[in-house]
């Protein structure tokens, strides 16, 4: 992103647009949304603008303005369409420090206009930084019909009982927690079905209700944790659940397999805290973690703890959950989609299948203190008869003693193997192979954590995208014919 968002206020020097044409005119037109009065700096206007001068929308100004009719200005829009004039008055803008904005010239503007989604006091801004201004359109369009057309009344009302609220709450959880209750309650869907008279006894309601329990020590609210599932890295795979959950955390513990993309959709004002593991290295032992959870939520915080892929699959989100159970703290748990199914949607390949897979078993790749898997609590024999997929976690280290293991239980040496290193991520990498060639070369994958191994018949079903195939005789070429 090469520009910032930000909104400016129209409250003191109005803006200056320099033209008088058609284009000048658009320019005007957007403006006077939010802007009392708009100046026009030209030799003569276009009957829209000469329109709005009638009206008093618009003041003519001399044209050719120096930095004198500039300096001060909240926002200039430079559209005379003559190409000299345009780069004169972005030069004295910018001199100047103030924001310029040149249509189709993105080289002289240091202020870039965005496609505006209008709802009154509610306004979105959709920005592309002049790369593709139709595709800013496009989203303003969707918008327009996902976004409840009384959303800016909404809003307004709920600017007339911003200074009750700060009378009555301390700055923090419990006032943000009781706007939260009031836009996702009946309050927000009186206002939005129009009955403005519900809405304001229903928002009086809960603040006496947020009032009387903040006074009311005995009943001072206890924070909450989420346990939640951040997927394997790809933000658009996390639940909306998910995504609620992290729009109203005061604290977030996360993993270190957690994508920044899903971060970023953190509340800005959020604590992060990184929590993260890898294999034989613990940045922080799980007991502090729990210690960390059961403290921030007996504070009064809403906690989210973001753990990898599911927080039920490998992620010991059992022994956080027990942990907060016993300090009586609300807890909600909220899936994601673990590292396997990822890895197996990527690759367009079911980990069951009618013709030759009836089950799936998941297991970890190493025991406690990183050895290698003993399985002693598997009927491996069992296993390798067929018709079963095993998706083996944190087992690129150990993937050979866990090939060999398999082979000694029976299972085929041909039997195709697909490991899946950053599934879902751009960074994405997958290698096939077979058990056989995997027992014989415990470094043959030549792949990083984390990454998962798919054994079976359906490893060596036809999958999409380009996966590199590691052969080492002839039953292995048949295996991937």
């Amino acid at each position: 992103m090469r520009t910032f968002p930000i909104f400016v206020r129209f409250d003191g020097k109005p803006p200056l647009v320099v033209g008088g044409g058609p284009l000048a005119a658009i320019k005007t037109r957007l403006l006077l949304k939010r802007a009392d009065r708009v100046d026009v700096a030209a030799e003569g206007l276009n009957p829209e603008l000469s329109s709005l001068e009638a009206e008093g929308k618009v003041v003519m100004q001399p044209a050719h303005p120096d930095m004198d009719q500039i300096r001060g200005r909240p926002l200039v829009i430079s559209a005379t369409e003559i190409e000299d004039e345009d780069a004169r008055i972005a030069e004295i803008a910018r001199a100047l420090g103030v924001p310029v904005n040149v249509p189709d010239r993105p080289a002289l503007c240091t202020a870039a206009l965005p496609a505006i989604v209008d709802r009154g006091e509610v306004t979105v801004a959709i920005g592309t930084s002049a790369a593709a201004p139709v595709l800013a359109q496009r989203l303003r369009a969707w918008l327009e019909n996902e976004l409840h057309p009384r959303l800016g009344d909404l809003a307004e009302l709920a600017g007339q009982f911003r200074e009750r609220v700060a009378g009555s709450l301390a700055e923090g959880t419990g006032r943000r927690r009781l706007w939260e209750k009031i836009f996702d309650g009946p309050a927000a869907q009186a206002m939005l079905h129009g009955d403005e008279e519900t809405a304001r006894k229903l928002i009086d309601r809960e603040i006496e209700s947020a009032a009387s329990a903040g006074n009311d020590a005995a009943h001072a609210p206890h924070g909450r944790v989420f346990l939640v599932g951040a997927g394997p890295g790809d933000p658009e795979l996390l639940t909306m659940k998910a995504i609620r959950a992290l729009k109203a955390a005061d604290v977030v513990l996360y993993d270190k397999l957690v994508g920044d993309g899903v971060l970023e959709l953190a509340r800005r004002e959020a604590e992060l805290i990184s929590v993260g593991k890898a294999k034989g290295a613990h940045s922080v032992p799980q007991p502090e973690i729990n210690a960390l959870l059961v403290a921030r939520a007996k504070a009064g915080r809403t906690v989210v703890r973001l753990k990898g892929g599911d927080p039920f699959i490998f992620g010991r989100g059992g022994e956080e959950l027990d942990a907060l159970r016993a300090e009586n703290i609300a807890v909600e748990v909220i899936p994601g989609v673990t590292a396997g199914a990822a890895a197996a949607a990527s690759l367009q390949i079911p980990l069951t299948h009618r013709d030759v897979s009836h089950t799936v078993t998941f297991v970890s790749g190493h025991e406690a203190g990183g050895k290698a898997p003993s399985f002693e609590h598997l009927d491996l024999k069992a296993l390798a008869s067929g018709n079963n997929t095993l998706v083996v976690y944190m087992g690129v280290t150990t993937g050979a003693v866990i090939a060999q293991r398999l082979l000694e239980a029976g299972f085929r040496e041909a039997l195709p193997v697909i490991a899946v290193e950053n599934a879902s991520r751009p960074n994405e990498r997958r290698v096939a192979t077979t058990i056989s060639t995997l027992a014989n070369d415990a470094d043959s994958l030549g792949l990083n954590s984390p990454a998962v191994l798919i054994f079976g018949e359906v490893a060596g079903l036809p999958a999409a995208g380009a996966v590199e195939t590691i052969l080492a005789h002839e039953e292995v070429a048949r295996a991937y014919a």
